[in-house]
């Protein structure tokens, strides 16, 4: 079967790195206030450097296969645990994603509606894209992304009325203190999910243009997540902010223009369902690429583990949506797995890839 074109990563990465930022910023933002956006630019310029840093190593080699850098760098044993842990850090992005939009609709859209209800409007189609191949899976990522991006430049058009930048200021206040470095630490925590495109590089076509097209990704996405996390703070003060959940959602039901335009349901629907959905498809089918390149056949083939693993997320979702401190106590906890499991283990597998290859290359 034909690759897809190394163009096609800019719907990877923007499918995985933009709805946690835009749906609860408010888990970083509580840390360090005011100092937020300063936080959220180093932290991005890091995930950039990260990124690329990875592209780099893959063009340079000429492997794009997760499973084989990972193998070589730890030894097939070894390898295989750390792509284990990495397949259980993609299903706690399913947990995520799956139950954030159910909480997310049944909150602020559909209070009536329980989320074991909504659930099963993210689950059940998701197990059906998934299952019908990666080209299905493309073309509903490419339509999720477009939506995304139109509704979010709308949103930010329209809700430009009720920003007051002042707000920004004074930075620093209490200097860089403790609780800004773990801001920072919690923001490439939840932009290192971007690792969950890995395990997709192998599918792309190789190509040197494909890190200067990952780059372009990258400085697209993250001029969204910093004109969000700016915008957010400009709309309400930190105070109010803190005891906000989901404060975009709240920003856009602000709109309100000329008796027409009323209330931002209408974006937020799209927005969220488009994303979030985006996001649980691509890490759904990340973990069987994984399978896949780990001979695990029969598993891979069989649908009933599509049909397990989606009762295994159904069930888990539903029990952390099911309260919304339990929600965001989880939220928390997935932070820092997401910089060990999509951070750290990476960058350690890369390099020592990077370093042995170039040893048996000087042989």
């Amino acid at each position: 079967m034909d690759k897809f074109s190394f163009k096609h990563i800019f719907f990877l990465i923007c499918s995985v790195a933009i709805a946690s930022f835009k749906t609860y910023p408010e888990i970083f933002i509580n840390v360090s206030g005011r100092d937020s956006w300063i936080c959220t630019i180093i932290a991005s310029l890091i995930a950039i450097a990260y990124f690329d840093y990875i592209i780099n190593i893959c063009v340079k080699n000429n492997c794009y296969s997760i499973v084989k850098i990972f193998t070589t760098a730890f030894g097939n044993i070894f390898g295989k645990v750390f792509l284990w842990i990495f397949i259980f850090g993609l299903t706690l992005s399913l947990f995520e994603c799956a139950s954030i939009e159910s909480d997310v609709i049944h909150t602020n859209l559909f209070l009536e509606s329980p989320t074991w209800y909504i659930l099963l409007f993210i689950v059940i189609p998701a197990l059906y894209v998934v299952k019908n191949g990666r080209y299905s899976l493309m073309i509903v990522i490419m339509i999720c992304i477009i939506i995304s991006i139109f509704n979010g430049i709308n949103l930010s058009i329209l809700t430009e009325h009720f920003k007051d930048y002042r707000m920004l200021f004074p930075v620093f206040k209490y200097g860089v203190n403790s609780d800004f470095l773990i801001c920072i630490i919690k923001i490439i925590g939840l932009y290192s999910s971007i690792s969950i495109v890995l395990p997709y590089l192998s599918q792309l076509k190789s190509s040197k243009s494909i890190r200067k097209y990952a780059l372009f990704s990258n400085l697209f996405v993250v001029q969204m997540i910093i004109v969000a996390t700016i915008g957010v703070i400009a709309t309400f003060n930190v105070k109010r902010l803190n005891d906000l959940v989901y404060p975009k959602i709240v920003e856009c039901q602000l709109i309100s223009y000329f008796g027409f335009i009323a209330n931002g349901e209408f974006y937020v629907i799209f927005q969220v369902i488009s994303s979030w959905f985006a996001k649980y498809i691509t890490s759904l089918f990340a973990i069987l690429l994984l399978m896949k390149e780990l001979k695990f056949k029969k598993l891979f083939k069989s649908k009933v583990f599509l049909i397990v693993i989606s009762f295994i997320v159904y069930i888990s979702s539903y029990l952390i949506s099911k309260n919304l401190i339990t929600l965001f106590k989880f939220l928390n906890i997935y932070i820092y797995l997401c910089i060990v499991i999509y951070f750290i283990i990476p960058i350690l597998a890369f390099t020592i890839f990077n370093i042995r290859n170039k040893k048996n290359c000087n042989f």
